[in-house]
């Protein structure tokens, strides 16, 4: 990761290896790390890697 603060959704999707829609889908639920600056998506990127680590101990319980 880097020192940004957020990342659009086709770029948290490049990084997980995902489609966009997929991306887009996540972004939409409302335990995922995200939020809106005008009609744009924003992927909080710290708020990403603790969501993705929770799903994957979730998994592994």
């Amino acid at each position: 990761m880097n020192n940004k603060l957020g990342i659009s959704v086709s770029e948290m999707a490049r990084r997980l290896g995902i489609s966009t829609p997929t991306a887009y889908t996540w972004a939409h639920r409302a335990d995922f790390p995200s939020f809106c600056i005008g009609n744009r998506i924003v992927v909080y990127e710290k708020g990403l890697e603790e969501w993705v680590k929770k799903m994957v101990e979730s998994k592994a319980a």
